[in-house]
């Protein structure tokens, strides 16, 4: 349960901030951390740091900009939300491990007909901040605040996310019109409506 406290105050902007660094300092040092590597390389690097401190620090200043507690507690899990919306576009490449053109092609559905190295930089820098904005916003909903929505709720909202994600970019990238291909579209409406379902549920939940 959240402490009595801060529903009597609200959330503070520096007290997230501090609690987003000490996180991130934390998971560069936890050789057991999966993510440890991302936390290193964004430490290690001043401007991308610099770059992500500012982003976050806006998204943490939009969660207290929220009157009551309840509000902004709902805008820290849509935020969280949002951020794994974002970071789904880099993890797509990782997780399917794309090349060539059809890389190229996946690239262009979201930066249009820009230079593809540029746009591939540009969308690294996209990923590693909203990887440490979603990371630092999961820590203090589920370790600082205490909010259950940041446990099972959240994982399976990623999740269900995901499959609906990689599901729709497949079915961008590819030129095939077997069966099973049919069955994928019919499928997709579904996943896309049991993740809709299951973000209602995250920003409801009491």
């Amino acid at each position: 349960m959240v402490n009595l406290i801060h529903l009597a105050r609200g959330l503070r902007h520096d007290t997230l901030m501090q609690a987003s660094h000490s996180h991130v300092q934390a998971t560069a040092r936890d050789s057991s951390h999966a993510q440890q590597i991302l936390a290193l390389r964004l430490m290690q690097h001043p401007a991308t740091y610099s770059d992500w401190e500012q982003q976050h620090s806006q998204l943490m200043q939009q969660v207290c900009r929220q009157k009551h507690f309840r509000a902004q507690l709902v805008r820290m899990r849509v935020t969280t939300m949002r951020l794994i919306h974002r970071r789904a576009v880099f993890e797509y490449l990782r997780d399917r491990k794309i090349t060539g053109e059809q890389r190229h092609r996946y690239i262009e559905m979201f930066y249009g007909p820009r230079d593809y190295a540029e746009s591939m930089v540009l969308e690294h820098g996209h990923y590693m901040r909203s990887w440490a904005s979603a990371s630092c916003a999961t820590h203090i909903g589920s370790e600082v605040l205490r909010d259950p929505a940041f446990d099972e709720p959240m994982i399976e909202y990623e999740e269900w996310y995901g499959e609906y994600f990689h599901l729709f970019c497949d079915l961008q990238l590819s030129t095939r019109t077997d069966q099973r291909a049919k069955r994928d579209r019919a499928l997709l409406p579904f996943l896309k409506r049991r993740a809709e379902e299951a973000r209602e549920r995250l920003v409801r939940l009491s």
